[in-house]
């Protein structure tokens, strides 16, 4: 992918499942349906399960599908600091429910 410019990143955090199968290891992901890879050694699987990740991923975004988010699989964005000596913080905020804030959703 030379030449693309990012302006941030997206990282996802994805719950794989690695369990011992025979003289290897199976790892399945709950949140990407149909995601399962066997290696010979816990890091092999690991590493397959890296790929197959991604590869699911690119494949959504290819699609257009949408991105199962929910708590095997959580999304952050994260942009690069905007001059030399700035920072920023990503700030996680609770807002209330419309139906008990008093705040209408009509406009």
């Amino acid at each position: 992918m030379t030449g693309q410019r990012y302006e941030g990143a997206i990282l996802f955090k994805i719950l794989v499942v690695i369990e011992p199968d025979g003289p290897g290891f199976h790892a399945y992901c709950p949140a990407l349906k149909g995601l399962h890879v066997n290696g010979d050694s816990m890091q092999e699987t690991i590493e397959f399960a890296e790929e197959a990740i991604i590869s699911y991923l690119e494949s959504l975004f290819k699609h257009g599908d949408p991105i199962p988010i929910g708590p095997g699989l959580q999304m952050e964005e994260h942009f690069p600091p905007l001059a030399p000596n700035a920072v920023t913080e990503l700030l996680t905020i609770q807002w209330p429910i419309p139906s008990t804030s008093g705040i209408s959703s009509r406009t």
